[in-house]
């Protein structure tokens, strides 16, 4: 899905943030998300407000290769990692970084996720590689989510949650609460 204009890539924004929240993908201010708005640039959520709030004047434009943005509000301090995955994958129109229950249970424990279900695995790929530890809004966190990401839809981030990307904000969100779910079946058959 191509967007029309930056105002419908602002309302999916506000709309996938708040479908996160209902379904504990996210809490308060953490996670984030972005789609591309053609080749030079991409709109990101907002640094530090609440998805219940926010509004489409809220997101921010920013340059995927330089990371200049434009706006009130400041962009999430992710937002090099998000312009890494689109400079170097011209597929993907949209990026979401959660911190959800079940994946944040593998960041912690510095694993990798191992997708059993056939259909999930069809669906997001038959593992996510785990991405070594970097602090928040460093370039070692986005070098290292970059490699470990590769040609992926997403991957676990140590000690800091997950991300997946996809074609659009619409295939991206359904990665996202797919691997949450692979993640907590890999879980629940272990108890």
């Amino acid at each position: 899905m191509i967007l029309k204009d930056e105002r419908e890539g602002r309302e999916f924004l506000v709309e996938y943030g708040h479908k996160l929240l209902e379904t504990g993908l996210v809490q308060g201010t953490w996670g984030n998300l972005s789609v591309r708005l053609d080749d030079r640039f991409m709109i990101c959520t907002p640094s530090g407000l609440d998805y219940e709030r926010v509004t489409p004047e809220d997101m921010v434009l920013v340059e995927i290769e330089t990371l200049d943005w434009q706006g009130v509000q400041k962009p999430t301090s992710e937002k090099a990692l998000h312009g890494g995955i689109y400079a170097s994958r011209p597929e993907v129109g949209a990026v979401i970084h959660t911190h959800s229950k079940y994946c944040s249970i593998f960041a912690a424990a510095e694993m990798p996720l191992e997708v059993e279900d056939p259909e999930l695995a069809r669906d997001i790929g038959s593992g996510l590689k785990i991405a070594r530890y970097g602090l928040a809004g460093t370039k070692k966190l986005t070098r290292n989510t970059l490699t470990a990401l590769g040609s992926a839809s997403g991957c676990i981030m140590s000690h800091h949650g997950m991300i997946c990307c996809g074609a659009d904000i619409a295939d991206c969100y359904d990665k996202c609460c797919k691997i949450e779910e692979a993640a907590r079946r890999y879980i629940d058959s272990r108890l």
